[in-house]
């Protein structure tokens, strides 16, 4: 438990670090960013520990004290994105930003996954489906796939690839729309070796979600495109 505590943090500080120096990169590591990146941060934690919370039941059966341990909730990323992404929208119409900004968060979200994830691990959280795999972890009362570390894995290859081309793309935006494509694309493929609950179709919320990710950047990486062609100023 002490492990994962260290590994959650630790997450959530290289995602601050490479937030802030995608920042500097692209000149924009100004005190007004500093505030739209801390309005999401605190929204993104505070959306995941909510959105885990009332998963299990409340505020009618998960007691008050759960709503103030730091050690319970907090690992929901459907919650913790949306919730985060309305900071930053939030935080920038207050200050008069109309810059984009996704682009500084599509290196930070992975890079601080691919670590946080590790934490996942050792708190026994996120955990995968029982099988009988030569490299299975003993979890839950069960052997299961090691979900967390390959998630760890996944989040630590789309940040590397997504380094990788980060000077290629052609408009600002463009970065983070790569990155939920791909974060959509494998957390997708990640939910079958995880324990999940299926809503609808034999595939969990988060699958659903998943899919959604991957339409919505299509469309609008193929909006970009065609306003680029017919002189139009789709942002």
């Amino acid at each position: 438990m002490i492990l994962g505590t260290v590994f959650t943090g630790l997450g959530y500080l290289v995602g601050a670090g490479v937030l802030w120096w995608s920042a500097a990169q692209r000149k924009m590591a100004t005190q007004g960013f500093g505030w739209i990146a801390f309005s999401g941060l605190f929204a993104g934690i505070v959306g995941a520990k909510l959105t885990q919370l009332m998963s299990q039941g409340w505020p009618f059966s998960a007691p008050m004290a759960a709503v103030l341990d730091p050690g319970v909730g907090g690992r929901s990323l459907f919650g913790g994105m949306v919730a985060g992404w309305l900071g930053v929208e939030i935080s920038k119409r207050r200050l008069g930003i109309r810059r984009s900004t996704g682009d500084l968060f599509a290196l930070a979200l992975p890079a601080g996954e691919a670590v946080g994830r590790i934490g996942c691990h050792f708190n026994q959280c996120c955990y995968g489906v029982k099988c009988d795999l030569p490299w299975a972890v003993f979890q839950h009362g069960a052997w299961r796939q090691p979900a967390q570390l390959y998630s760890s894995f996944v989040a630590a290859a789309l940040f590397a690839v997504l380094f990788a081309i980060r000077n290629r793309v052609r408009r600002e935006g463009e970065l983070f729309l790569l990155y939920l494509a791909g974060f959509g694309v494998t957390r997708f493929g990640l939910e079958f070796v995880r324990w999940r609950e299926s809503v609808y179709g034999g595939l969990s919320a988060m699958q659903w979600f998943c899919i959604e990710l991957v339409v919505v950047s299509a469309v609008v990486w193929w909006a970009r495109t065609r306003s680029s062609r017919w002189g139009l100023g789709v942002s």
